[in-house]
């Protein structure tokens, strides 16, 4: 059997400064017989870490990679030579992940208007890949890939084009499945095959993660149907916490005729009550319809996606980065323990929407940071909300916490003792007002 050398398993660009950690593997290809040979790699943890490299060189944070790196990325091409073939699959591959990760992060309606680079810009932006599995045969290569690109070159390429994007992950949301048929609404009913097509279509990986409930006793009695459709807020949350979700979508699907389906999708929990968005959906191809339960749920998977899609699209308006816009945001930060400050700290490194974070002055008990951020103080305490961080208004400023950390009690500094023979009245200068919140001195670092 006969074999060739490979950077196979896992790749670095060329053009990149990690690209010197050379990985080699042996990958086997058939004789002329013209029979597969199946080979999988797993080199997950050192892409990772030649990815975390990279990112740490660029300036990245690996959560940062995590939202710029595409997997799961299916290749086939036919050449002379299975090393030209394998060439091929490799940049057909990372101009289909780069298609993906582009939908990923921008609006869906204005996708179709962004042009993606030729093959040599678009081999500048990646920072590797991974072989996930790959067959090979004489003249043809079939495989599956996992590609990680340089965030910053892709934030230009956006960028340059005028192109405004979305790159805050939202903590995961709970989908409430409802199904409206005439007969009333289903929830947890065993009828409900809205619901069995959330269970079954497969969503992609975006920027809002969706956690769909298993409709056991625990749902059945945390949240009735008639709560569900009044969007009772404290049921919902209860709800979302058990499934480890921050807010909930509210799904309600209305048969239609000719096997369309009309959606109306809101959101609500912590992040905020978005507006009911509704939508009627076309059905789907009627050969893939049966009269079973089955072909019930899959007439319902359009309406699925469409939901997901509606879900992702506002998520991406209320956070997108336009170009110019760095607004530099001041936020007093309470410390009780060294363990929160580095908690805290964290959080903000990998919250993207923070371009940089300056400490201007701290103390044991609080310190003054100076946020630069990529949008406007309310895209800023979503995006915190997403790394389990609060930003309330404090006096001027803003105070930062965690989540379930109390908010210190404002103070008021002891006034002076008067001389012995004065009055200890004193009057306000006209128009002043005393702080709600005042932080306590310490020294510039």
């Amino acid at each position: 059997m006969l074999g060739y050398k490979s950077g196979g398993g896992i790749h670095p660009s060329d053009g990149h400064r990690f690209a010197t950690f050379a990985v080699y593997a042996v990958a086997l290809v058939v004789p002329a017989s013209g029979k597969w040979e199946a080979t999988v790699f797993h080199r997950s943890i050192l892409f990772a870490s030649l990815v975390l490299i990279a990112a740490s060189i660029g300036g990245g944070s690996a959560f940062a990679q995590e939202i710029y790196t595409v997997r799961g990325v299916v290749v086939d091409a036919t050449a002379e030579s299975p090393s030209a073939a394998r060439e091929q699959a490799i940049a057909e591959g990372r101009r289909q992940a780069l298609g993906r990760l582009v939908a990923r992060l921008v609006p869906s309606a204005v996708v179709p208007s962004v042009a993606l680079p030729t093959d040599d810009e678009l081999a500048n932006l990646s920072l590797g890949f991974e072989v996930e599995e790959e067959r090979t045969s004489a003249v043809r290569y079939v495989g599956r890939m996992t590609f990680a690109f340089d965030p910053a070159g892709v934030r230009r390429f956006l960028t340059a084009r005028g192109v405004g994007f979305a790159e805050t992950r939202s903590l995961p949301v709970l989908v409430i499945p409802l199904l409206d048929t005439g007969a009333g609404p289903l929830l947890w009913e065993e009828g409900n095959p809205f619901r069995a097509a959330w269970a079954n279509t497969i969503i992609g990986l975006g920027l809002v993660p969706f956690v769909v409930p298993y409709g056991d006793i625990a749902d059945v009695r945390d949240l009735t149907t008639a709560q569900a459709l009044g969007g009772d807020e404290d049921a919902l949350a209860r709800m979302a916490e058990r499934y480890g979700a921050r807010d909930a979508v509210i799904v309600l699907a209305r048969p239609r005729s000719a096997g369309a389906v009309e959606i109306s999708v809101q959101r609500i929990g912590p992040s905020g009550t978005g507006t009911t968005q509704i939508e009627t959906v076309a059905p789907p191809p009627v050969e893939t319809l049966s009269v079973s339960d089955a072909g019930e749920a899959v007439r319902y998977a359009p309406a699925v996606r469409r939901a997901v899609e509606l879900v992702e699209d506002s998520w991406k308006m209320s956070n997108l980065v336009r170009s110019g816009l760095e607004s530099r945001v001041t936020v007093t930060v309470p410390i009780d323990s060294m363990g929160r400050w580095l908690a805290i700290r964290e959080g903000l490194e990998n919250t993207l929407v923070v371009s940089r974070f300056d400490v201007v002055q701290m103390t044991r008990k609080e310190a003054l940071v100076d946020l630069w951020v990529n949008g406007d103080a309310e895209q800023l305490r979503v995006a915190l909300e997403q790394r389990n961080l609060r930003l309330v208004p404090g006096a001027g400023d803003y105070i930062l916490v965690q989540r379930g950390q109390e908010i210190p009690v404002p103070t008021r500094p002891e006034p002076e003792a008067p001389p012995v023979g004065t009055s200890n009245t004193t009057t306000p200068a006209p128009g002043s007002t005393a702080p709600s919140y005042v932080p306590a001195s310490g020294q510039r670092s």
